[in-house]
């Protein structure tokens, strides 16, 4: 019988948990079939659910002449003289991408409507910030030739003392 590590174990416990964790809130959190019926079969989309500012995300929806509104909270609505972020032409689909703003930052509903009407849909959108530039310059190619000969001149020269010292 072979043995395995106990970490060994450990770690494929953990990663197969989490493999069903995700397989199984997808299946759960998958849109827009779980949402049930929507009125007048509207649905919109948000892809991706979570940017971080700068990063841009598509609203999409099975209708047109619609309106995108881009409303700050959890299931928040658009005020009722609110002006659209976005209109789209009349047709049968749409897709209208977006870049996410710094002042977005935060939790977010997007909606798709049609004025005056019951077709209309949510979908939530989540903005991060921007994670801040850390990023270190490498030195040019000249700077490591320079430190690379100086490195082994420096073991030559020991070398050479070493060995004369030796004879």
């Amino acid at each position: 019988m072979i043995r395995s590590h106990p970490y060994a174990r450990f770690s494929a416990a953990v990663i197969t948990g989490i493999a069903a964790t995700i397989l199984i809130a997808g299946v759960a959190l998958a849109h827009p079939e779980s949402e049930g019926e929507h009125a007048g079969s509207c649905i919109v989309t948000v892809e991706p659910g979570s940017v971080t500012a700068g990063g841009k995300f598509t609203v999409a929806g099975n209708f047109g002449g619609a309106s995108i509104f881009l409303v700050r909270g959890t299931d928040a609505s658009p005020a009722e003289n609110a002006v659209p972020d976005a209109t789209t032409p009349a047709g049968s689909s749409f897709s209208v991408t977006f870049t996410a703003e710094a002042t977005d930052v935060g939790a977010m509903t997007v909606w798709g409507l049609i004025p005056g009407s019951e077709c209309g849909d949510a979908d939530a959108l989540t903005v991060s910030a921007a994670l801040p530039d850390t990023a270190v310059e490498l030195p040019d190619d000249t700077t490591v030739l320079a430190g690379v000969i100086l490195v082994l001149i420096g073991v030559t020269v020991v070398g050479e003392r070493l060995g004369l010292d030796r004879s």
